[in-house]
């Protein structure tokens, strides 16, 4: 590794909380090798805290589902034309995307246009759509950074230009080490992190809450503090609710998680948990048609089986997700089915440094000017 003392820009974009959290560690590991380098785009506090310079509100790109995304598409095209002209107007050495590909590879093509390396943090899920969007792909970036070990070899087979880097989940000193004494009667339940999934989700999360609370255990929904003035959440104020993620991961007994990274996190802490997912019938028969994998739980998918239960849309119903929650909360078999899964995953996936090994590659484009290593 080296030290570069010359003034580098990079323009980077996350468009949700998980990317956010993974761009800030970035962001701090391009720091210590470009100590003075400028950091414009979008990202959220996480990205704010390490000094990125925003051009644009974080939370209007945190949308999901393909038709939130239509109804959002004014407010979201207009933002990608703010990210197109800084991008013009900037000089910059490279633009970093922290996954979001509806709106990232549509920037990245642009930035390849205007001569401005193009470098994708965390890849587009090809391989849990098909491969029909390959060649988009090799149009928007120069480069992929993958997360999960099948990644690098998919890409590859497809003519991209990849370099697994290993999962920054695994970069947080929380993780590192083994989980501490649970709290046998703390229930996590988590919503999501998107103003549209708390809609769809507390309601189905409410009358769990209200049955457990009435069994003598804790319930404590995770919501995101940007969100927890919603009126959905609102009505939730009668139960605990927190804001740091990590810790009741650490702490709950078992949990309900939402799909997403979420399920990857509360997998390496070692949490047994449910994982669900419900949105709007239209994005939902979108998703099932393009939908190529057996499962959508990242655990499930990286192990190749059912470990995680999926309750998807009409199978996500407060009884149905309260019932499985029952078969994790003493030590049954299904409980040590997890636990002895999650050992496996943690193995998969490696130890720590992906922040720092993503960076590498990243100043190494920059200082060199190769687009490949």
């Amino acid at each position: 590794m080296y030290f570069c003392t010359m003034t580098k820009r990079i323009f980077i974009v996350a468009g949700e909380m998980s990317g956010d959290s993974h761009g800030a560690l970035l962001i701090d590991q391009i720091r210590s090798i470009i100590p003075d380098c400028i950091i414009d785009g979008i990202g959220g506090p996480s990205m704010h805290a390490k000094g990125l310079n925003s051009i644009a509100d974080f939370s209007t790109l945190n949308v999901s589902g393909f038709w939130e995304v239509i109804q959002h598409y004014s407010a979201l095209s207009s933002i990608l034309n703010q990210c197109k002209l800084a991008l013009k107007e900037g000089a910059y050495d490279a633009f970093i995307a922290i996954d979001y590909p509806g709106f990232n590879m549509r920037l990245g093509k642009y930035a390849r246009s205007l001569g401005i390396h193009s470098i994708c943090y965390i890849a587009p899920q090809l391989w849990a759509w098909g491969k029909s969007r390959a060649e988009s792909v090799k149009q928007s970036y120069d480069v992929l950074l993958t997360v999960l070990p099948f990644e690098d070899k998919f890409f590859r087979d497809c003519g991209i230009d990849s370099h697994f880097v290993g999962h920054p989940l695994l970069d947080r000193v929380d993780l590192q080490h083994s989980t501490i004494q649970r709290e046998q009667n703390t229930i996590c339940l988590m919503p999501g992190s998107r103003k549209q999934e708390l809609n769809h989700h507390m309601p189905l999360l409410i009358p769990i809450a209200k049955q457990l609370e009435s069994e003598q255990l804790t319930p404590i929904f995770c919501i995101p503090k940007h969100l927890s003035n919603l009126e959905i959440c609102i009505k939730a104020q009668r139960f605990h609710i927190t804001h740091a993620a990590p810790t009741l991961l650490q702490t709950a007994h078992v949990g309900c998680v939402k799909i997403g990274t979420s399920t990857l996190e509360a997998a390496l802490y070692g949490m047994p948990f449910i994982s669900y997912y419900s949105t709007s019938y239209m994005s939902y028969a979108i998703s099932k048609h393009r939908i190529t994998l057996p499962w959508i739980s990242l655990p499930n998918i990286l192990l190749e089986r059912s470990l995680i239960p999926e309750l998807i849309q009409s199978e996500a119903t407060s009884h149905s997700m309260l019932h499985s929650l029952r078969s994790l909360l003493n030590d049954t078999p299904e409980r040590a089915f997890q636990l002895e899964g999650f050992a496996e995953l943690r193995a998969k996936l490696g130890g720590a440094g992906a922040s720092l090994r993503a960076a590498e590659v990243i100043t190494d484009i920059i200082i060199s000017g190769n687009k490949s290593r």
